[in-house]
C-alpha cells in the first residue's frame, strides 16, 4: 500500500530552536495538509514518543547533549522508522557520515520557505517505502505463518477443539485474541468458544464473504464458513479495523477452517450413527468404504458424491483401483498386499478421478478379520484437495515474493552500472582541467578540482561495491572441486603490494578441499584477508588463516593483531557501506564485508566475528559439505554480469 496525498503521516521534528520548530510545522503542513507535526526540543521526550503510530522522524543536526547522527541510532534501535536529517550547518562530509549511520535522507535548511515543498516531498516519499517494505514483510511472515499451522485445523477432532484451534491461529498469526467461533443448527445460532468481548450479531448473519463491520457494538471482522449444509461464522475483535492483506488471508483461513468445519460436523454424525459402524467411524474422516480383500467395494458412504461425483449406487460392486488416478495406481500395491495379510495402513496421499477433474485424498484402512481369514477391509477417505490447494496458492505467494526480490536485485545492478558513466565523465573533465588549466585556476580553484575528482572515485567506489553485492546474487556458476591452501596462494599473490607496503606476515594453516565457487571464494578470502592487514597497527601485522572440519561443515577463521572492534560497533560490520568509526580514516567503501557476507550466504554458510578493541579480530565462515556438491552437480548454466 502506497502512501496516497490524501493520507494521514504522523512526523516528529525535533529543533533546539523553537522558531524552526514553528516555521516547519507551519510551512510543512501548509505544503501538505497530510502531515501531522509533532514538535520537540528534548530527544528524551521524543523517544519516548515513539510508537507504531509515527511514520517518519525530522531531526536537527547540531543539538545540545546530543547530534542528530547519535538520535538516528537510538531512533532506529526502537523502531523501524524513516529518520531524515535537516539541518542548515551540513556539508559533503556531513551528509556521507550521516548516510552510514543509518539516516535515510539529508535535506538542507534553506531561507526561501519553498524548500519546506522540498521536505514534504521527502517525508511522504519515505513514508510511503517504509510502508510498503513493512507491509511485504508482515505479508511474507503471515503467509508462512499461516503455512506452518494448518496441521492444528486438520488435527481436530471436535467443534471445540477446531474453535481453539482457529482462535490460537487469528491470535498467533495475525495477532487479534479477541474472537467468537459460531454454528448453526436447526436455524439458530450456536456459540461454541469466545475469547474476549465479542459475538456475532443478527446483521452479521448470512455474510457471504469476509467483512469489516462498524456499528454500536464497535469494530469487528466476519469470516463466514459454509461448506454444503454446513455453516458457521468466525468474529473477530479489530476496532481499528484490518488491511487489505490482512483481510485476503483471514478470507483464506476462513475456507480452511471451512473444510475442517464440514470434516468434524461429518465425523460427530458418524459417530452417533449404529452401533455396528462404531469401529469404522473411528477410523474415518469423510468417506467411508468396504470392500472385499481383493478391492471390489462393497459399500461407500455417500459422502462419495462430493470426492468421486458419482453417488454410492453407481460405485457398488467396482474395483478400487478403477476410481485411482492412473499415474497413482502404483500406491495401491501397499494397500492391497498388507489388506490381504489382515494388517492396517495408510497412504498419505494420491489422485481420484472425480467426473472429469481429480481430487486428492488420504487413504486409513483396517481389515476385519474373521476365523483367520480377511472378511472386509474399512476403509477411511479423506478429501484433501483443499490442503493440496491452499498449500500451491501459499507457494505461489512466496514464489511471487522471491521474484519480487529478484527484480530489485536485477534493478539495483543496472541503476549502479548506468550510474558510472556519468561519474566518469565528471572524473576525466575534471582532471583534464586540472591538468590542462590548473595555472589559470587560483589555489581555492584547484582544491575544488581535486576534491571533485575526489569525490567522483569515491562514488564510484560505493558503485563497485553495490554491483559486486547484485553479482554475487545473480551468479551461480563455476561450482566445482578446489584446494583452498592453493587458492590462498593466488590471494597472497594478488595481495603482494598491500603486504609489502605494511611488511605483513600471514600464517595459512592446513586447508581442505572443497566444493564451492572459484570467484567468490577467492573475493571472500582476500577481502578478510586485506582487512586484517588494512585496520592493523601492529609491527609488523600477523594475519593467520585456518580450518577445520566440524562435521558436515568447513569451519574458517581469519584472526589477526590489529585494533580490534568495540562491542558496541559489531552491528555495523556486515551492513553495506557502514563503518566501524576509527581515529584513523582508513581506505575503503564499507562495502566488503556486505559482500563477504553475501558470498557465504550465496554457498549456504554463516559468517560472524569475535574480538576485542585493542586485541584483534577472529572472522569466522562457514561452508557446508553437502550443499555445495549438490549445486556443483545441479547448476548448468552461467549467469553472465559484467562488473565495468
Amino acid at each position: 500500500m502506497t502512501v496516497g496525498r490524501g493520507q494521514r503521516i504522523r512526523v516528529l521534528h525535533i529543533d533546539d530552536e523553537e522558531a524552526q520548530l514553528l516555521f516547519a510545522k507551519t510551512f510543512l503542513e501548509e505544503a501538505d495538509p497530510g502531515l501531522e507535526l509533532v514538535s520537540f526540543r528534548d530527544p528524551a521526550k521524543l523517544l519516548d514518543s515513539l510508537d507504531d503510530s509515527v511514520d517518519c522522524v525530522v531531526s536537527d543536526y547540531i543539538m545540545p547533549g546530543i547530534d542528530g547522527m547519535e538520535l538516528c541510532h537510538r531512533v532506529k534501535e526502537r523502531v523501524s522508522v524513516p529518520f531524515i536529517l535537516y539541518t542548515g550547518r551540513g556539508s559533503e562530509v556531513v551528509a556521507e557520515a550521516a548516510f552510514k549511520r543509518g539516516v535515510d535522507d539529508y535535506v538542507r535548511k534553506e531561507s526561501d520557505p519553498s524548500h519546506y515543498q522540498l521536505l514534504a516531498k521527502r517525508i511522504r516519499s519515505q513514508a510511503a517505502t517504509y510502508r510498503r517494505l513493512g507491509e511485504q514483510r508482515r505479508y511474507q511472515e503471515r503467509l508462512e505463518q499461516l503455512r506452518g499451522n494448518l496441521g492444528l485445523l486438520s488435527e481436530a477432532s471436535s467443534l471445540r477443539e477446531l474453535a481453539e484451534a482457529t482462535s490460537h491461529i487469528v491470535d498467533r498469526v495475525f495477532g487479534y485474541d479477541c474472537c467468537c467461533f459460531t454454528v448453526f443448527r436447526d436455524g439458530k445460532m450456536v456459540p461454541v468458544f469466545t475469547n474476549g468481548h465479542v459475538e456475532l450479531s443478527e446483521l452479521d448473519i448470512g455474510v457471504d464473504s469476509t467483512q469489516q463491520v462498524v456499528d454500536e457494538d464497535g469494530g469487528r471482522v466476519v469470516v463466514p464458513l459454509k461448506l454444503g449444509d454446513v455453516h458457521g461464522a468466525v468474529v473477530i475483535g479489530s476496532p481499528d479495523g484490518v488491511g487489505e492483506q490482512d483481510e485476503s488471508l483471514l478470507g483464506t483461513l476462513g475456507t480452511l477452517v471451512s473444510q475442517s468445519l464440514h470434516r468434524v460436523v461429518q465425523t460427530e454424525k458418524i459417530s452417533a450413527s449404529e452401533e455396528q459402524f462404531r469401529s469404522i467411524v473411528e477410523n474415518v474422516q469423510d468417506v467411508i468404504v468396504l470392500t472385499g480383500p481383493e478391492g471390489s467395494i462393497t459399500y461407500i458412504s455417500p459422502s462419495c458424491l462430493g470426492v468421486f461425483g458419482s453417488a454410492p449406487e453407481e460405485l457398488m460392486r467396482r474395483m478400487w483401483g478403477d476410481l485411482v488416478h492412473d499415474e497413482d495406481l502404483d500406491k495401491l500395491e501397499l494397500f492391497y498386499a498388507k489388506s490381504l495379510r489382515g494388517e492396517g495402513g495408510v497412504i498419505p496421499e494420491y489422485r481420484v478421478r472425480c467426473g472429469g477433474e481429480e481430487r486428492w485424498v488420504s487413504h486409513s484402512w483396517s481389515p476385519i478379520v474373521k476365523d483367520g481369514e480377511v472378511w472386509q477391509v474399512v476403509s477411511a477417505v479423506n478429501d484433501i484437495t483443499w490442503r493440496k490447494n491452499a498449500e500451491k496458492a501459499l507457494q505461489m505467494s512466496l514464489d511471487e515474493l522471491e521474484q519480487t526480490n529478484k527484480e530489485l536485485n536485477d534493478f539495483t545492478h543496472i541503476v549502479s552500472h548506468d550510474l558510472k558513466a556519468p561519474l566518469m565523465t565528471i572524473e576525466s573533465f575534471s582532471s583534464f582541467l586540472l591538468e590542462d588549466h590548473g595555472d589559470s585556476l587560483d589555489v581555492a580553484g584547484q582544491d575544488y578540482l581535486s576534491r571533485v575528482i575526489t569525490a567522483s572515485q569515491r562514488m564510484m567506489g560505493l558503485i563497485d561495491g553495490l554491483l559486486m553485492l547484485s553479482r554475487v546474487g545473480r551468479k551461480h556458476t563455476g561450482y566445482a572441486e578446489m584446494d583452498v591452501g592453493g587458492l590462498m596462494e593466488e590471494v597472497l599473490e594478488d595481495l603482494g603490494g598491500q603486504l609489502d607496503a605494511s611488511s605483513a606476515v600471514v600464517t595459512i594453516g592446513e586447508m581442505p578441499v572443497v566444493v564451492a565457487q572459484e570467484v567468490w571464494m577467492k573475493q571472500l578470502l582476500g577481502n578478510l584477508v586485506s582487512n586484517a592487514i588494512k585496520f592493523n597497527e601492529s609491527k609488523p601485522p600477523r594475519v593467520e588463516v585456518s580450518c577445520r572440519d566440524v562435521g558436515d561443515h568447513h569451519y574458517f577463521t581469519v584472526t589477526d593483531n590489529g585494533i580490534g572492534i568495540p562491542e558496541s560497533q559489531r552491528h555495523l560490520l556486515f551492513r553495506v557501506f557502514s563503518r566501524v568509526p576509527t581515529e584513523k580514516r582508513y581506505p575503503g567503501t564499507g562495502a566488503g564485508l556486505s559482500i563477504c557476507r553475501k558470498i557465504v550466504e550465496s554457498m549456504g554458510g554463516e559468517i560472524g566475528v569475535e574480538s576485542k578493541e585493542g586485541f584483534g579480530s577472529t572472522f569466522w565462515f562457514t561452508l557446508p559439505k553437502g550443499r555445495a556438491s549438490v549445486m556443483a552437480t545441479e547448476i548448468e548454466s552461467e549467469v553472465k554480469a559484467e562488473f565495468q
